[in-house]
């Protein structure tokens, strides 16, 4: 069943209630129109062959008037048939005027069993009107008539009789009609032309639900299907080079956009729930000892005071990193003097924990004075998840990190440092070293880095990033 509050219901219901509300005054106008024209038509007929009897009465008042079953010429109302002189109101006529009845019915579906016409016409010198009389029945249809005078052809009216050149009348009295033509039912063929509007209408309706509804049936389930998590789901309505395919075209780029937004959001709370694991780590360790040296009369905590600020510090830089890291323009951070060994340093004390049971010799390399003009969070991120890789995935070996220049080259013997960088978009991976080195890999591009990475079973993994804009490595 469908739904009437729908708008192809409304557009079709109003459609059908206007183009039957037109077509309905229209047909009933046209009708009106045909019988004003055929009476008009029937009263100039008649008034010409009323002036011509009248002028022979006016010359011979004897003239013998004619009386048949058709045509009827009376000089007086009184010398009017009674049976016909009770269908007129004589009273009310006015000279020259044209009178009818044909049973008093508004519209006429078929033939009237009696239809009679009546002109009166003065008479000059003459206190008496001439009435001519026609009575139009079916079954008293005559044969055509060549002259005299008649109803224009195909007007559902006979022929009057053939009227007899009256002495000293023109040798071409009356026009010459033409040959009468097949009967036409008048209000039938309105009724047809009717129904021929209707499907006109109806096809052209039609027309415009396809163009018009269908599109936005179309966008309606177009809008039912769009998926946040799949915006990539395509739709023909958006190929509509309508308004329609503009509102889908506009609706399918909105959702697009949100899918990318929350990408981005989800992207960062995964970012920030792996960055943020160390500092939350030093400060809770860092709380720890400070209520055991409490408890034990020790109030020797400013190194642990100094871990916390140290560790808020880092919390708050990293979150400021991925927020900018999160931006679609990709703006890039303020720079900071940056001293990429002492750096490097702070970040090896931190993740030192990860090295504890394991037999791994741990080494930095480089000149002490390496200062820098970097965006100290993002250095601080990209290493921080380089090394604490390289410590995780080492458990026995080496693991150095050597500092020369703009470049920093971590290598450690495991060979399965790098699985984490192919495999990086893989939701198993996205607490461990997996996030960690999407992480890097997003702030080198954003930033216009160099990042290359190399593992081999038996030499182990090698990492190197260079914080040069420009130019590539060997």
């Amino acid at each position: 069943m469908k739904n009437k509050n729908s708008l192809q219901y409304q557009f079709k219901k109003q459609l059908a209630l206007s183009i039957g509300l037109l077509v309905i005054v229209f047909s009933f106008l046209l009708y009106q129109i045909f019988l004003i024209s055929i009476g008009s038509t029937m009263h100039r007929t008649m008034m010409s062959m009323a002036g011509h009897y009248a002028k022979q009465v006016e010359r011979d008042a004897n003239f013998v008037l004619p009386n048949d079953a058709t045509y009827s010429v009376y000089l007086g109302k009184e010398n009017i048939p009674e049976d016909i002189a009770t269908l007129f109101d004589f009273d009310t006529m006015k000279d020259y005027g044209l009178s009818v009845n044909d049973g008093g019915k508004v519209i006429k579906t078929s033939k009237a069993d009696k239809v009679v016409f009546i002109v009166k016409h003065p008479i000059r010198n003459n206190s008496q009107r001439l009435y001519l009389l026609y009575d139009d029945s079916p079954k008293r249809r005559g044969p055509p008539h060549k002259a005299g005078f008649a109803p224009p052809h195909g007007s559902d009216f006979p022929p009057p009789p053939r009227l007899e050149r009256p002495e000293g009348a023109p040798p071409h009295f009356g026009p010459e009609l033409p040959k009468p033509g097949p009967f036409l039912n008048v209000p039938i063929s309105i009724v047809f032309v009717t129904l021929l509007a209707i499907l006109l209408v109806y096809g052209v309706a039609r027309r415009l639900i396809k163009t018009v509804l269908e599109p936005l049936n179309e966008l309606t389930v177009m809008a039912k299907s769009l998926d946040e998590n799949n915006p990539e789901l395509s739709f023909e309505v958006v190929n509509n080079k309508t308004e329609i395919g503009e509102v889908a075209k506009t609706l399918h780029l909105t959702m697009d956009r949100i899918h990318q937004y929350h990408q981005r959001e989800k992207q960062f709370l995964q970012n920030a729930s792996h960055e943020l694991r160390t500092p939350i780590a030093v400060v809770s360790s860092s709380l720890d000892i400070i209520d055991l040296r409490t408890s034990q009369g020790n109030t020797n905590i400013f190194d642990q005071h100094t871990n916390i600020r140290r560790a808020n510090k880092n919390m708050a830089e990293l979150t400021n990193a991925l927020l900018l890291l999160s931006r679609k323009d990709g703006t890039k951070m303020g720079l900071d003097t940056v001293n990429l060994k002492q750096l490097s340093t702070i970040i090896t004390d931190e993740h030192s924990y990860l090295l504890k049971g394991k037999n791994v010799n741990f080494e930095i390399i480089g000149d002490d004075d390496s200062s820098h003009e970097l965006p100290k969070a993002l250095c601080r991120i990209a290493l921080s998840n380089l090394i604490r890789n390289a410590f995780e995935h080492t458990s026995a070996g080496i693991v150095n990190v050597e500092i020369s220049g703009l470049s920093v080259l971590i290598t450690n013997s495991s060979s399965g440092l790098t699985d984490g960088y192919n495999n990086a978009g893989d939701e198993q991976t996205c607490q461990g070293f997996g996030i960690g080195l999407d992480i890097v890999r997003k702030i080198v591009e954003q930033q216009g880095w160099q990042l290359a990475l190399s593992s081999d079973k038996h030499k182990g993994s090698q990492v190197i990033i260079s914080f040069e804009e420009k130019g590539q490595l060997g």
